[in-house]
């Protein structure tokens, strides 16, 4: 008969291995959701730009289409009917058209092609999941914040127990 000392010795217990079964099927559970909300934000993002964009594009066609043949524009009676219309046409597609499956098309490409996007900070639970690769893809082309003009002339010095990085 073994002592437990020499049960543990031989490696964890069975106690041991489930909770970090668990832990792990929690942690890419994490991850996996993170993903797949930060795609869909990013595509949301996108889409607002097209949106925005156009909205831009068309206000500035027909004001430069009115000046140049010579008419008056009243701009404040040119704002409602412009955005009102591409407003009620954003809603139209949302509700009716196919915007969603759109916007998850384009989260399904920035999942597939841009997975370096969702490297977490070093300190999240599933960091340990990414490659040393995914991670210097966007980390290492990064510069703090407080290290940018004109936040890095007070931002680390009034912060207790922090040095201004060293310039390389």
């Amino acid at each position: 008969m073994g002592s437990s000392a020499s049960k543990q010795a031989n490696g964890p217990t069975f106690k041991e291995k489930i909770k970090a079964s668990v832990e792990e099927e929690i942690s890419r559970k994490m991850m996996q959701q993170r993903e797949i909300n930060m795609a869909l934000n990013i595509a949301r993002a996108r889409d607002m730009l097209q949106i925005y964009g156009s909205i831009y594009a068309t206000g500035v066609t027909g004001l430069l289409t009115a000046r140049i043949a010579g008419r008056p524009v009243p701009h404040l009676a040119a704002i409602p009917v412009l955005g009102g219309g591409i407003v009620l046409g954003n809603m139209f597609d949302m509700a009716y058209g196919n915007k969603m499956a759109r916007v998850c098309r384009e989260a399904e490409y920035i999942l597939e092609n841009e997975k370096p996007r969702f490297v977490p900070f070093k300190q999240a639970p599933f960091a340990r999941f990414y490659s040393d690769d995914d991670k210097s893809v966007f980390f290492d082309q990064a510069t703090p914040v407080g290290d940018l003009f004109p936040s890095n002339l007070y931002s680390r010095e009034y912060a207790p127990g922090t040095q201004p990085a060293e310039k390389k």
